[in-house]
């Protein structure tokens, strides 16, 4: 029998519990946006609400969120960086995942499936080579991000 030790976060993440309750806030939502550039006096703003949990949350059982630590995917990602995880995603090409090779500490890096590596958006930080022996373990795909200005 094999018994199979998932690997913990790294240092440069931080995971972060939530809870679902039964009730679901809406804010308001303007699906129109708004322009950066010059608006027009003529815009109509429609408003309408949507529940952010409902659009960023759906299958908790698949969703998690880690919160970022370390700098090795700036400008990406930045220290404080709250990562919403959903772990039933694929892990595609240029997909940003949280991830161990070889059953080391997880880490949150962008796979690049073309050349087996695994890139740090910040050029500080080397890359992980993916060789043929190795094994990787995505424990989700870091679908959105929450950043506070």
């Amino acid at each position: 029998m094999s018994i199979v030790k998932i690997p913990k976060l790294s240092s440069e993440l931080e995971f972060v519990p939530f809870e679902l309750l039964e009730d679901e806030i809406k804010v308001k939502y303007f699906s129109d946006g708004v322009q950066a550039g010059f608006p027009s006096p003529a815009d109509d703003f429609k408003e309408q609400r949507i529940s952010l949990d409902s659009k960023y949350l759906t299958n908790p059982d698949a969703t998690f969120l880690v919160r970022v630590k370390g700098d090795s995917m700036y400008p990406t990602l930045q220290i404080g960086d709250l990562l919403i995880v959903k772990s039933d995603k694929e892990l595609l090409d240029n997909k940003i995942g949280i991830l161990s090779v070889n059953n080391t500490e997880f880490t949150v890096k962008r796979f690049d499936k073309e050349k087996n590596i695994l890139i740090a958006d910040n050029k500080s930080f080397p890359n992980i080579e993916i060789g043929e022996d190795d094994t990787i373990l995505c424990l989700g795909i870091v679908q959105h991000f929450i950043r506070d200005l």
